[in-house]
């Protein structure tokens, strides 16, 4: 049992090595959080992380941050992305923002659908916009260090 667990925990240690270090430049790195972000952002309630995968395979962009950008929906904050997404698609289609109470709901869910769909372009590109490029700066600047200390270090022994 025991060998079966240190096979078992050398092999996740070697798909997590795999997955972080996966076309993991700060570039690649902000590409795929911001893609994943705008994932996270669509109505497909409850297929954000695998719509962010697919996407990230398609664009060959790190899995891994990828999956974790669309975590940005979460129960907490999906109901703050939804409200401004179907807001700012209104607006845009009517010119007004719109008032929602919990009586109409229900009447109005094809119209709000539809906000919610066409304000995923605005809202949830701006996030993946955003929270891309602060992934960006984020591992530019973690990466910075490894950098000089590679540029520190002597030059191999050529023989």
């Amino acid at each position: 049992m025991r060998a079966f667990l240190r096979r078992v925990w050398a092999r996740t240690r070697d798909i997590w090595r795999r997955a972080r270090n996966e076309r993991a430049s700060p570039r690649e790195i902000g590409f795929a959080v911001g893609i994943g972000v705008f994932a996270g952002c669509t109505p497909a309630l409850g297929f954000h992380g695998p719509a962010a995968l697919a996407l990230a395979t398609l664009l060959r962009l790190n899995r891994l941050w990828a999956w974790l950008g669309s975590r940005v929906a979460n129960v907490v904050t999906l109901p703050f992305i939804v409200y401004a997404e179907v807001q700012v698609s209104h607006h845009l289609r009517t010119g007004a923002w719109m008032t929602l109470d919990r009586e109409h709901v229900l009447e109005q869910w094809r119209s709000l659908l539809l906000d919610w769909m066409i304000g995923l372009l605005p809202v949830g590109g701006g996030l993946g916009l955003a929270l891309g490029l602060l992934a960006f700066l984020v591992s530019t600047l973690r990466s910075r260090p490894r950098r000089e200390a590679d540029l520190d270090a002597p030059p191999p022994e050529q023989s």
